[in-house]
Order: C-alpha cells, then structure tokens, then sequence
C-alpha cells in the first residue's frame, strides 16, 4: 500500500529518505542507514512503513500528488496553466533541493522496475495533463500550431528537466527560480505563433 496522507513521522521519514537517495543514490537508501539519519532505532521504521519498498512507492507517489494538485488548479488556463506548472516545478525544487536529484534522475531508479513503472506513469499522466492545455493554448493561437504535441512537450519539459539537474549538481550556485522565468520567457518566444 503506498502512502500519501503522512503522520508526522512518516513526513519525517519520507524526507530523510529523499535525501538519503540524493546524497547516494538508492542504494544509500537503507532502513539501517534511515534509522541511524533519524536518530531512532531501526524496528521503529517498520512501525510506520512495511519496507523500503514501500517508502520509494510513497516517496514517488507525494512527487506525483504534488504535480496533479498544480495540474488540478491551472488546468484550463492553456499557456498560462503550463507556465504556471513549470514555474511550480522550479518552485517545488528551490525550496525543497534534494528534489533536484531525484525529481528528473530516471536513472537513479533504472535498476528497480517497479520504481521505474511509477515513474513512468507518473510522467505520462502529467504529459497527458500538459496535453490539454498545450492544445488550449494552440487553439487560442498562444503557441504556434504546426509543432505536434509530444514535440511540443519535450521542448518545454527538456530544457525544465535540464535547468533543475544543473541546479541542483552545482549545488544551487545560482537562483533557480529566477533562472526559470528566463527560460521560461525564452520558451514563449520560441513557440509563439
């Protein structure tokens, strides 16, 4: 069963589990090493989580919970929506940077086809999400027309991914949000019609 309304200590572990697999990848992510990380002993773990397993189900599932509650609210906006949604994404990262290593790090779970099913569904359900503003936003003449969709997502979603990997590999030398609303204004230019 995964996860997605948290005590407070299960927030506590999912955290410290994020960055556990950002400092070393899954494999650093242990029930030894999360128990030592929280200061508490190891059978206190499974009080709250069956397994480990089902802590990067859960993990993954509060990155998907977060997307759909943005796509949720800005939905019928078209460009608006998806420039609202990207922006959420460098938002969402900025204040919370172990993000940045895992949020867009397929690889980080390649090994773990049950992670890297989640992950894929995740990333479909929010590609269809962004379909229907994207569409939106052609029909309202926002964007131009003659780029087909999954094109179209990948110009936007590409460069997004990009920035938060460079982010968060220099260790946040530089403003991530304020990088993104360059970036995101150079993707309007380059899509409009």
């Amino acid at each position: 069963m995964v996860k997605v309304n948290l005590t407070k200590r299960q927030k506590e572990i999912i955290d410290t589990a994020l960055n556990l697999t950002a400092k070393g990848g899954i494999q650093n992510l242990t029930i030894r090493n999360l128990a030592e990380n929280l200061g508490i002993t190891e059978p206190a773990i499974y009080r709250h989580f069956k397994n480990k397993s089902e802590i990067v189900k859960t993990m993954i599932k509060n990155f998907e919970v977060a997307g759909n509650q943005k796509i949720a609210s800005v939905s019928n906006e078209g460009i608006t929506g998806v420039e609202k949604f990207v922006k959420s994404r460098f938002s969402l990262v900025a204040a919370n940077p172990p993000l940045a290593k895992v949020l867009f790090s397929e690889e980080l779970f390649m090994d773990e086809p049950e992670y890297s099913e989640l992950l894929i569904s995740m990333m479909h359900k929010h590609k269809n999400s962004l379909k229907v503003m994207l569409l939106k936003a052609q029909e309202d003449g926002d964007i131009r027309n003659d780029i087909e969709f999954d094109m179209l997502f990948r110009l936007i979603m590409g460069p997004v991914r990009l920035l938060i990997k460079q982010w968060g590999l220099s260790n946040a030398a530089f403003n991530l949000i304020e990088k993104g609303d360059l970036l995101w204004e150079s993707l309007k230019k380059t899509l409009k019609s």
